[in-house]
């Protein structure tokens, strides 16, 4: 997938409402690239939704049939993390990490 890919995913994983609201879009509008300006409000959307973001791509891990265990979800994660491009920073990714690991570490 491309970049508006990612950014529709993550306007899924972190709630659609707020995510139009805080990009200034009208509801339901797919950008095909965000603007430096939209840019910032969408990290700053993901910085404060970082828990959010985490627990919704740990949901993700547990129905997807390839991941069977802690060391897998890992894998997933880095999947998606990087699927999701420069929309993130690497302090985000830390943080998401941190809090995905939380939520996986007793899945053996």
């Amino acid at each position: 997938m491309t970049e508006r890919g990612a950014i529709i995913q993550l306007a899924r994983l972190l709630g659609k409402e707020e995510f139009y609201l805080r990009l200034s879009l009208a509801e339901g509008a797919e950008p095909p690239a965000l603007d430096a300006e939209r840019s910032a409000a969408l990290r700053s959307l993901v910085g404060e939704q970082l828990g959010v973001l985490a627990e919704a791509l740990a949901v993700e891990a547990v129905v997807n049939d390839d991941v069977i265990d802690a060391a897998s979800a890992k894998v997933y994660l880095e999947d998606r993390l990087d699927f999701f491009g420069e929309l993130l920073t690497e302090e985000q990714r830390r943080a998401v990490r941190k809090g995905f690991e939380r939520l996986t570490k007793r899945w053996g």
